[in-house]
């Protein structure tokens, strides 16, 4: 039987009220676990000042941190500690102990003996019958392109320290294979065979056209100045005008001094030969600080509490709402120190921050699947070049952050947070 009008009116008014009413509950949730949250960073912020102004109070009066044998720290004053270490090593020194160490150092010796006459045996034997010993077996190849900023390729191996201009060093005399390749462009000729004498320099050249499939991207705002980044790093467009980028997954930020932009920054494919026209909402406020983040590397993107903001360590202020955050560094492959950084940010504050970024240890192995197969895959802000499924993705150690993108869709708003070693399987899969 159809609805009447006025059954139609009653049905309508409900479901709307059932909406408020869910809308209502869903933000009493994230109210409360904001509270949490702040609760919580609080309580970590308060810990660390007491730690701090504890060892100030006790340095300044010439103590020093003394770890007890149950873990706990102590302040004593330099006499007293090194006493406590005195004994504790007179404790260790039993007779049984020194007798094994003893007996250690004598097996120690006889091994060390046995290799250095190996090791001097080797090297008279090398000595005599290397063709070669006359002088070195090697020789340089200085790479060049009128684009600079190759990644350059030796016998089909990347060296990942090495753009061109660059040199070559120590290679060893004989045929080498040599390739160069810039993102964006290809290479001509595509590899170079080269016969490389001993102690001899060689020059190689290769000529880069730029062979991208760009998109236009058109960027505008209810604000007429404001800053672009693309894929965290700043750009010389203005708002309103259009520019072109590569096709492919682009992350596109708006920064403006005193203002929050909303949203702060967005994922989008970029598709070749077509218009991409994004909006971003500035909106002044009085409780805004700053953040200028640095380090020694310039690719990883910054994280506030877990959040990727799509901009990267450029020393430029980043706006931020006054309030606790945890800020962290994170590039796949690589490990910031420190790991994370603890702060409160004050309205108008300028708070400068410092990563040291080092290379770190491959660690698991993942596989990752979405039940539609064809899933963009983004590791800590930057996007792979595979879709799921991939049964070799490598995350080296610490905290991650993956993400899904497929025909400008994201999967979800806020990163999902990684951690290697706690998976189980080392399989990842997501219905997406």
């Amino acid at each position: 039987m159809p609805l009447t009008p006025e059954e139609e009116k009653r049905f309508r008014e409900e479901i709307r009220r059932e909406l408020e009413e869910r809308d209502q509950r869903d933000q009493v949730s994230k109210d409360e676990a904001q509270a949490e949250r702040s609760q919580h960073l609080e309580s970590r912020l308060r810990r660390q000042i007491a730690e701090e102004e504890e060892e100030k109070y006790y340095t300044d009066r010439g103590f020093v941190r003394y770890l007890n044998r149950h873990g706990g720290v102590e302040w004593l004053t330099p006499e007293e500690a090194e006493n406590r270490r005195s004994r504790r090593r007179t404790r260790k020194k039993t007779p049984s102990r020194r007798k094994a160490r003893r007996n250690q150092k004598i097996v120690q010796w006889i091994i060390n003996g046995v290799m250095v006459v190996f090791a001097l045996a080797v090297f008279m034997y090398l000595l005599r019958y290397n063709p070669n010993a006359g002088g070195s077996n090697a020789g340089n190849v200085i790479i060049k392109t009128d684009v600079p900023g190759a990644q350059i390729f030796i016998n089909g191996t990347e060296k990942p320290d090495f753009f061109t201009p660059d040199t070559l060093s120590n290679l060893s005399a004989g045929a080498h294979f040599i390739a160069v390749h810039k993102e964006g462009y290809s290479a001509w000729p595509p590899m170079q065979r080269v016969n490389l004498e001993k102690n001899k320099t060689l020059v190689l050249e290769f000529s880069l056209k730029s062979a991208a499939i760009m998109g236009n991207v058109l960027i505008n705002s209810n604000e007429s100045e404001f800053d672009i980044y693309v894929d965290g790093i700043p750009v010389p467009e203005k708002p309103g005008q259009e520019f072109q980028v590569p096709a492919g997954y682009h992350i596109f930020s708006a920064i403006k001094k005193g203002y929050i932009a909303e949203p702060q920054h967005q994922r989008v494919l970029v598709k070749a030969g077509e218009m991409n026209s994004l909006f971003f909402h500035f909106q002044a406020r009085d409780d805004i600080g700053y953040l200028q983040v640095t380090s020694n590397r310039n690719s990883g993107y910054i994280f506030v509490d877990n959040q990727l903001t799509g901009l990267k360590p450029n020393g430029r202020p980043i706006p931020v709402r006054a309030g606790i955050y945890e800020i962290r560094l994170c590039e796949n492959g690589y490990a910031s120190i420190p790991q994370t950084e603890l702060i409160r940010l004050a309205p108008g504050e300028v708070r400068a921050l410092s990563f040291s970024v080092m290379e770190e240890p491959r660690g698991d192995t993942l596989r990752i699947n979405t039940t539609t197969p064809g899933a963009g895959i983004m590791i800590d802000g930057q996007w792979q070049s595979l879709v799921t499924p991939v049964n070799n993705i490598v995350l080296s150690k610490g905290d991650h952050y993956l993400n899904f993108m497929r025909d400008g869709q994201l999967y979800a708003q806020k990163e999902i947070h990684l951690v290697p070693g706690r998976l189980d399987d080392n399989e990842l899969v997501y219905d997406f």
